[in-house]
């Protein structure tokens, strides 16, 4: 198993004998029907200080068409968004940034992007005599109301979402690492929120960790270019690559260390992703600090889709506060025995896991049909 060092840290409240076990994630198979534009990418996290592995793992030669999970193994899958610089929600809801009304623009024209949310979004704006959208003159009033849109919307739309006993930790991936407006500031303070979190929540069994790689450069052949002012800061290297793949790998030693069931999940489809993040439970975005997880905040403070997602997520979360209260005893010999309540007898949680484990998210992880908005 891979050394945390200074990125995980701290001392778990599970025995040593209680380590969590491998296996639990359903195996199935991620396949891209658009390769010149999404690719996946198969990785190991137990190997995460290996570096000579994580060398020839996390590199443009293994970003490929197919990839499959297999857990029991420590094998895991990530979609790679290799040219995704047209979906850019926070930017279009927020009205944020250079270049949101030319991403909104390939959104409502190309078809690839038809019934997605931000395209209902924007055809509901109407068009000039141009053809262009009609955008409001007062930008702030706009994402305000585009904000409210999305809770109605987001509110009404179906996603299988995991109850009480998950634990979803949104770490956004891709560009992220060469730009300081976006990235995860504190990799080990991140860390260390999750296993914060689980401390005292023993009822918590398993934690989701959901990623996707998302480089925001246009494709070549885009017939919507624009010039952002990064260049060439945002496009996929071995560099950028290697660099995802040490966070991914230390969230999940981290995780795994908690005693917890962790698995690994990515999808293609930030829609499906802004509905399970809203409606969870109990989610955190690794890009925000404890105390910036704590509230809604203003909208001229949403600036990334880490805030999108907390906001929406005060909206819309599904459970109450019985569902999310910590368990505070006064020791943690106490938290200890808490937490092995919990997790026994093993057979009969896992049997009572049975919809979760093989159902719900194996549900979301079988969507291998062609995801329109995702074509080319």
């Amino acid at each position: 198993m891979a050394r945390l060092g200074d990125w995980g840290g701290g001392r778990s409240v599970f025995a040593a004998d209680d380590a969590a076990t491998l296996g639990t994630q359903p195996s199935v198979l991620l396949e891209s029907w658009d390769p010149a534009h999404i690719g996946t990418l198969r990785f190991n996290p137990c190997k995460t200080d290996d570096a000579q592995h994580e060398a020839m793992e996390w590199s443009l030669a293994n970003v490929g068409k197919h990839c499959r999970v297999d857990a029991r193994q420590c094998a895991f899958c990530a979609w790679i968004l290799q040219f995704d610089s047209e979906y850019r929600v926070n930017d279009i809801v927020t009205c944020l940034g250079p270049t949101y009304k030319t991403a909104a623009e390939a959104v409502v024209n190309e078809g690839k992007f038809s019934g997605t949310l931000l395209q209902r979004m924007l055809a509901a704006k109407g068009k000039k005599p141009d053809g262009t959208i009609n955008w409001p003159a007062d930008k702030f009033q706009e994402a305000r109301d585009n904000f409210a849109w999305m809770v109605e919307a987001v509110g009404a739309k179906t996603c299988d979402v995991p109850d009480h006993r998950t634990l979803i930790v949104h770490i956004r991936a891709g560009d992220n690492l060469n730009d300081d407006f976006k990235n995860i500031p504190h990799i080990p303070a991140a860390i260390q929120q999750m296993k914060d979190y689980l401390k005292y929540r023993p009822y918590i069994t398993r934690v989701e960790l959901s990623s996707v790689l998302h480089f925001g450069v246009p494709a070549p052949d885009s017939q919507f270019q624009y010039n952002d002012g990064v260049g060439d800061a945002y496009r996929m290297t071995d560099d950028a690559l290697r660099k995802n793949g040490l966070i991914l790998g230390h969230f999940y030693e981290a995780a795994l260390s908690t005693g917890r069931d962790v698995w690994f999940t990515s999808t293609n489809d930030p829609d499906d992703d802004l509905c399970r993040y809203a409606k969870a439970c109990h989610f955190i975005t690794a890009s925000l600090s404890e105390d910036e997880m704590k509230f809604e905040h203003p909208m001229e403070e949403r600036l990334s889709f880490s805030e999108l997602t907390r906001d929406l997520h005060k909206h819309l979360s599904t459970c109450n506060a019985h569902d999310k209260a910590e368990w505070a005893p006064g020791t943690e010999a106490d938290a200890t025995a808490a937490i092995g309540e919990a997790r026994a007898p093993r057979e009969k949680r896992e049997e009572a896991n049975v919809e979760s484990a093989n159902s719900i998210l194996s549900r979301l992880w079988g969507k291998n049909t062609k995801v329109n908005w995702r074509s080319s």
